[in-house]
């Protein structure tokens, strides 16, 4: 066998898919996850920095922009990257901040606004319902499933740090990943955890079967790990 027939092929998102919008094209509505794998997207894309702040007694995390990184999200950035982007500059006098639950909740409501109407226009969900896909979303979806599948394989075959680079936003929301991997892994979980159960983020249980994130993409995300007592005491030997 040839070597390059050894390699697994890299797997693209469909449609150019932004791990952003994995969960409003799935369930119909953000969860905090999404805001998490965007901000790590943020990160990998060199937009904002992410730190963890050594110094606080309790924990925490620092955001800070990137020189530059307000006009270039004005090139590349989806228009819910910039509403994130703008809510990062706008939350610390300095343009860095501790991720701190009373510092980002109008940011992340903002966030989570500017991602449906993004589907919506799109066509990925119809307008006056955003909880049902169109027939392009359910074609979406389908696609979806193909590249975690994709991903899985990937790892398979060459470990987990294939899984890394402008891939590890989405292996994050596939559950792909090791809690404790690097530091991206590791704020992921902490961001998620923080801000799970704000009002509106945690996922109500009439939201369960059939339209539940687990059921499209194959695994629960840790939003609806978080929500399940009976699976909370798995939430970091499963990943999310």
């Amino acid at each position: 066998m040839r070597m390059s027939e050894t390699v697994a092929r890299v797997p693209v998102p469909p449609e150019g898919l932004r791990p952003g919008q994995l969960g409003v094209v799935a369930i119909g509505r953000v969860i905090i996850g999404d805001v998490t794998a965007t901000l790590v997207d943020l990160a990998q894309r060199g937009l904002v920095r992410i730190d963890e702040d050594t110094t606080a007694a309790d924990g925490g995390w620092l955001l800070t922009l990137a020189v530059g990184a307000r006009s270039r999200s004005a090139q590349s950035a989806a228009e819910y990257e910039q509403v994130l982007i703008e809510g990062v500059a706008g939350a610390g006098k300095t343009g860095s901040l501790s991720v701190l639950a009373s510092q980002l909740p109008d940011t992340l409501e903002k966030t989570r606004h500017a991602i449906v109407q993004d589907a919506v226009r799109r066509g990925w969900l119809h307008h006056l319902h955003h909880d049902q896909r169109t027939d392009q979303g359910e074609e979406l979806v389908l696609r979806i499933r193909a590249f975690q599948r994709d991903l899985r394989h990937l790892k398979s075959a060459e470990g987990p740090q294939a899984l890394t680079g402008r891939l590890l936003p989405y292996a994050l929301h596939f559950g792909l990943t090791d809690p404790a991997q690097d530091l991206l892994v590791r704020f992921a979980h902490a961001f998620t955890a923080t801000f799970a159960d704000l009002p509106g983020w945690k996922l109500p249980e009439h939201t369960r079967p059939p339209m539940v994130l687990s059921e499209v993409l194959e695994k629960p995300s840790i939003d609806e790990q978080m929500m399940d007592p009976m699976v909370q005491a798995g939430v970091w030997l499963t990943g999310w």
